[in-house]
């Protein structure tokens, strides 16, 4: 409702309760008038009959004055006995005049508290009213919201199918770069081990032809040489007959003080697997020690770095593994302190974690 109307409506609909609720006493409200009426009539007869008394009496009292006979005691009882029914018929009209003040009394009393539940039942209505007001005014404000999270989410889920779109665009993108890319690792991994035997072709001939200093040890000790010039091996040989003509107790063999003149540094392959544990699900890609623990960070194709600690003998425990990178891991690193390490991968990013908590705290592309 808008404006006044209400306040109209109210009314209408007080005034309507109230004439609802006292025509039930309508009846007691006009027989306490009609009461009223007959107690003024009652009244007024009685006075009447009171003068008449008194007049009877006193022509009574005269006509005994004067005439002194019998006649008159029979009109005088027969005024007596009127009087008498007048006054009994006077008492009930007042006992019917107290019953009904009482009837009336009660009656007041009960239109008063009808009258207060009346006042208690208007103030709850008008509560109610506002209320009402209130909850209308705060469900349209819901409606409203309602309406624009609608449209709101109808945005997103336009939005959402959309980035599912161009992600599914881009993903084959990837899958289509990922196998680009790994065409070109192993065109790339060819080139690179042609280029190692080529390089290695060119050492073996630079070694057998142009390193006068080039030797290797056979099976048996001894001293070995390839294709070299005459001089070196003539003071090759004087050298070993030297030194064959000192005791053995001198400073070791001719063959060790030829090794330890050289100027190359020896080179010892492993020969015994000390431990043996499946690092990654599929390749493993890069291997690297901790600076300063016995700790072994491994990357692989799993796109995951994981940490394990080999501190016990014979014994392998994964301390962790670090995650986050979108390709298999290539190369891993630790920082001087130990506290840091990177990952390279194929995704053409390097991530660095933290040890400690092996969260990931930067990546960069």
């Amino acid at each position: 409702m808008e404006g006044g109307d209400w306040r109209n409506s109210i009314i209408n609909q007080l005034q309507t309760r109230n004439k609802r609720e006292t025509s039930s006493f309508q009846d007691i409200i006009t027989f306490q008038s009609r009461l009223f009426d007959n107690v003024s009539t009652l009244k007024n007869e009685n006075l009447q009959l009171t003068l008449l008394n008194e007049r009877i009496r006193f022509s009574n009292t005269e006509s005994v004055l004067s005439s002194g006979g019998g006649g008159s005691n029979e009109r005088i009882q027969a005024l007596e006995q009127k009087i008498l029914s007048q006054q009994e018929e006077l008492t009930s009209l007042h006992r019917r005049r107290g019953e009904s003040s009482q009837q009336i009394i009660n009656l007041n009393a009960k239109v008063h508290d009808l009258e207060k539940s009346l006042q208690a039942k208007d103030v709850t209505i008008s509560e109610n009213t506002a209320l009402i007001a209130s909850l209308r005014a705060e469900i349209q404000l819901y409606e409203t919201n309602m309406a624009e999270l609608q449209v709101l989410n109808q945005v997103l889920r336009d939005e959402h199918q959309a980035l599912q779109i161009a992600f599914a665009a881009i993903e084959e993108k990837l899958r289509k770069t990922q196998d680009e890319n790994r065409s070109l690792v192993e065109r790339l991994i060819k080139y690179k081990a042609k280029d190692a035997d080529k390089m290695n072709e060119e050492n073996e001939h630079f070694l057998k032809s142009s390193n006068p200093t080039a030797f290797f040890i056979n099976t048996f000790g001894r001293v070995s040489f390839g294709k070299r010039s005459d001089k070196v091996r003539k003071e090759l040989e004087e050298a070993a007959r030297e030194g064959g003509s000192r005791s053995s107790g001198s400073g070791g063999s001719i063959d060790e003080k030829i090794i330890d003149s050289m100027p190359y540094y020896a080179t010892s392959l492993p020969t015994k697997v000390a431990l043996r544990f499946d690092a990654h699900e599929g390749e493993v890609n890069a291997v690297k020690w901790s600076p300063t623990d016995r700790l072994l960070a491994t990357g692989g194709a799993d796109r995951k770095v994981k940490l394990w600690d080999v501190s016990k003998l014979g014994l392998v425990e994964n301390k962790g593994t670090l995650v986050g990178s979108n390709a298999g891991v290539m190369s891993v690193d630790f920082d001087a302190t130990g506290a840091y390490i990177v990952g390279a991968s194929n995704d053409f990013a390097s991530r660095v974690w933290t040890v400690g908590d092996q969260r990931l705290r930067v990546s960069e592309v």
